[in-house]
């Protein structure tokens, strides 16, 4: 009888357990795992760095008490092994770290697997959402995440009167560039600028890939100021690209236009007044 209420108990635990992870995991936020982790752990603290006399401060394993080695170092996630000692096991099983925290209770052993099986489904979440977010070549967030967030944006202008500005930018001659130089050096000019552009915005500016050689920064909570010093910042790292890659017959140059969202307006009137001013921009050189 006490051992049918202690299972009981065990597997209420487990049950509130998971069910915790899945309200974390709706909030889509990047702490949300350390978060059911710090509640989950049940005392059982991993210093592998201790056991081990690791100083590898770059190892995301190192002095976190809560952090399993086995998982966040690359052991056991199908990532790249980046604790030193994680190099002499064929298994993290193998390893004293790993017996010392999980093999001395069976409770513990189970929370152990539900731990690695939750995390193994969070990698290949983040996977799914980072190709289905994000631009392969240049590493930005692409139209599917803009359609995404652009609501939240525009809601939040409803709500508390604050506008926000999309600022669209284009590469001039671009078809020309991949006609004459290939499209290898044409990959590389997307990613370069893509680069020089996520400098010059700021933390809470969002570059998008919009298409093509178009991009799009929304700028939220902008002054009115706030697009022609962030097109001037990009225009300066571009020049400092020139000194550096343009040739006799070809310098890099950007068209930009910018348009502000206030409440009562359509979103996508805002697009078109954007991409109108950039490409009357471009006519004027």
């Amino acid at each position: 009888m006490e051992n049918t209420e202690a299972l009981n108990r065990v597997l209420k635990q487990l049950s509130d357990d998971v069910k915790l992870f899945i309200e974390l995991s709706l909030r889509e936020t990047d702490d949300s795992w350390d978060e059911w982790l710090n509640l989950t752990t049940k005392g059982v603290f991993v210093r592998c760095w201790e056991k081990k006399n690791c100083r590898n401060e770059d190892c995301p394993a190192f002095k976190r008490i809560n952090g399993r080695c086995w998982l966040i170092a690359g052991t056991m996630c199908s990532g790249k092994v980046k604790g030193e000692f994680a190099l002499k096991y064929k298994s993290c099983t193998q390893c004293e770290v790993y017996q010392e925290s999980v093999f001395g209770d069976p409770v513990a052993e189970i929370y152990e697997h539900l731990l690695t099986l939750v995390h193994s489904f969070r990698n290949t979440q983040d996977k799914l959402k980072s190709i289905a977010t994000r631009d392969p070549l240049t590493g930005l967030h692409n139209r599917n995440y803009f359609n995404e967030i652009i609501m939240n944006e525009v809601a939040r202008t409803k709500r508390y009167g604050n506008a926000f500005s999309l600022l669209m930018l284009d590469i001039d001659n671009f078809k020309w560039v991949n006609d004459n130089y290939g499209h290898v050096f044409g990959d590389k000019l997307l990613r370069d600028c893509a680069a020089r552009m996520t400098e010059a915005v700021r933390a809470s500016d969002i570059v998008v890939r919009f298409g093509g050689d178009e991009f799009l920064v929304v700028i939220p909570e902008h002054d009115s100021m706030m697009c022609q010093e962030i097109i001037d910042r990009i225009r300066t790292r571009i020049d400092n690209w020139n000194l550096t890659y343009s040739s006799p017959d070809y310098s890099l140059a950007i068209s930009a236009g910018c348009a502000n969202y206030l409440p009562g307006k359509e979103i996508m009137s805002v697009l078109k007044e954007a991409d109108e001013k950039m490409y009357a921009n471009k006519g004027r050189g």
